[in-house]
């Protein structure tokens, strides 16, 4: 399974597997990082494998989506960084992305055949679609997935 984060700029990149965590559990900083930053994001799961996806088809590869967080370190010179253990939360409750509004719809689409050019999608890859504002949090904090979501 692989993890392909969208961002808002419509710029992507993959996260490992090992990042991906399903139960509230302790999510623990690097010495090196000063804090941290939860964005929201809206999951796809990738429900047929394809390569080089047409808009027009798009749509065949995608029918569900839940609720999910991303987390980023904080680095001392301020920039983030997104390869961290067990950084990615994604609920278990899957519902129709016939839900989602237009909008993001079009977003998801445009960027499946993206990122369908560069490599072949999977079944049960995860396709991240990441919202801002982030939340900022210091080291210590304790995080309510409800009040971020």
């Amino acid at each position: 399974m692989n993890i392909h984060v969208v961002r808002p700029g419509g710029d992507w990149y993959s996260r490992p597997d090992v990042t991906l965590v399903r139960d509230a559990d302790l999510f623990c900083l690097p010495d090196d990082c000063t804090g941290a930053q939860a964005f929201r994001a809206c999951c796809i799961r990738i429900e047929k494998a394809g390569k080089a996806i047409a808009p027009p088809f798009a749509r065949r590869y995608f029918n569900s989506t839940a609720d999910s967080i991303l987390f980023y370190g904080t680095m001392p010179d301020g920039t983030l960084t997104p390869y961290l253990d067990r950084s990615t939360w994604v609920s278990r409750d899957f519902r129709s992305a016939d839900t989602l509004d237009e909008t993001l719809q079009a977003r998801i689409i445009q960027a499946l055949c993206r990122i369908s050019l560069h490599l072949s999608l999977r079944i049960g890859d995860f396709l991240l679609f990441e919202q801002t504002p982030p939340t900022p949090l210091r080291r210590g904090d304790f995080i309510d997935t409800i009040a971020i979501l």
